[in-house]
């Protein structure tokens, strides 16, 4: 997709972080046509050179590219969501942490891995986020690279989590409930999550044993403990059409988890009322919230799982592979601004329109760009642009030129 101009919307998010880019020793166009490359959703300096003439080389911005920081850029970011905290009541947030796995060949932050579709090769990252339980949208916090069990340097995932959680307390944010998958069900995360003063409320795995009391009770399966307990309807949603017969269900109890050793309430969810087997269970320290409570904090984990498809569908989220630890950084920390600005500011920046989702608003932004730049071509003077686009198209399969090197005919 062809844009000769730098979008409006890109321009206002580089001016949010215009000393940080001054201080790496960029220039305007150097942080636009990397905010660009992002938004285009392009796989590379090259692709972004050949749709974007308003770039610089492929050599400026590789140089640009291995001068980057995240941390300070980050850190403004938490700023920015900060204030949107300030306006409202805490209970309508909580923290959500994940890991999203990025498979690509490389020698940063690559290493063999496992997920729940294989094991893979490439990087894992784990991102902190703060989910707004109303509107249900993730903002990112933080983020992490994570290493392989056979690295030198390994740290494992959830004490890389708990470090994160503590920074984000650290700078300013307040002690919210703690949402995750059962991967992080053990009990080191447990005890330092309600040590940080936050309350847990996180998915247990289906093979926990667990007891009635903490000392000289048998322990049992989750499922045989609730296989007979009462179930309660939980708060039909929006979309369920039929509520006299679908709609999900949940039993709950006051339970010790064997090896965890602290009271915590356990809810079984099912798919429905008559249900026999439940599909999660789902853990809190907190022994007075109620069922309902947990389920909402539970399901507000799946709004960090949408942010990372949003991410990797509409901003090439870890995608790009040149530059080193620098175009590491910035291949996951700009992408996390840019859908920060959207979801903060999607009216007065990116001028979205009511019910508008992120990747509508990006698509809408750029097929503007392109419409403006056909125009420029089809109606408009030749300018410099039209013959440096020319150019840099002219080789698809060589590194990009200004100069397209044909002969002046005599």
């Amino acid at each position: 997709m062809p844009i000769f101009y730098i979008l409006p919307s890109v321009r206002q998010v580089y001016f949010l972080f215009k000393d940080l880019f001054e201080e790496l020793g960029h220039s305007y166009r150097q942080s636009c046509s990397l905010l660009m490359l992002f938004v285009l959703s392009s796989r590379g300096f090259s692709a972004l050179a050949r749709s974007f003439p308003g770039s610089p080389s492929v050599s400026d911005l590789s140089r640009a590219t291995f001068s980057f920081r995240p941390n300070r850029f980050m850190r403004r970011n938490q700023k920015r969501i900060l204030k949107k905290l300030a306006g409202r009541d805490h209970g309508d947030f909580c923290f959500a942490v994940d890991d999203t796995a990025n498979p690509k060949y490389g020698t940063t932050f690559c290493s063999n891995f496992h997920s729940a579709s294989g094991p893979f090769f490439g990087q894992k990252i784990l991102v902190l986020a703060i989910v707004d339980l109303k509107t249900h949208q993730a903002f990112p916090v933080s983020y992490v690279f994570l290493t392989g069990k056979k690295d030198p340097d390994h740290v494992p995932a959830q004490h890389r989590a708990i470090n994160l959680l503590q920074e984000a307390i650290h700078c300013g944010f307040p002690p919210l409930p703690v949402t995750c998958d059962s991967w992080f069900d053990s009990r080191e995360f447990i005890d330092s999550v309600i040590q940080m003063g936050c309350i847990f409320a996180g998915e247990l795995k289906g093979n926990r044993r667990a007891s009635a009391g903490p000392k000289g009770f048998v322990t049992r399966k989750l499922a045989s403990i609730f296989r007979f307990l009462p179930k309660n309807r939980l708060p039909q949603t929006r979309y369920q059409k039929r509520k006299e017969k679908r709609g999900k269900a949940f039993s709950q109890k006051k339970l010790f988890i064997a090896q965890l050793g602290i009271p915590l309430k356990v809810i079984a969810v099912y798919n429905r009322i008559n249900g026999i087997k439940p599909f999660a269970y789902y853990a809190t320290n907190d022994t007075s919230m109620t069922g309902a409570r947990l389920w909402m904090y539970s399901r507000g984990r799946w709004a960090i799982e949408v942010l990372f498809r949003d991410l990797k569908q509409f901003f090439g989220f870890g995608s790009l592979t040149a530059g080193g630890e620098g175009g590491a950084h910035m291949a996951v920390c700009l992408p996390l601004i840019l859908v920060t600005s959207i979801r903060l500011d999607p009216e007065v920046v990116w001028k979205s329109k009511e019910g508008e989702t992120p990747g509508a608003i990006v698509r809408r932004n750029c097929e503007e760009g392109l419409t403006k730049t056909i125009d420029a071509i089809i109606f408009g003077p030749k300018t410099k642009r039209i013959a440096k686009l020319r150019a840099r198209r002219s080789f698809p399969t060589k590194k990009p030129r200004d100069f397209c090197g044909e002969k002046m005919s005599a």
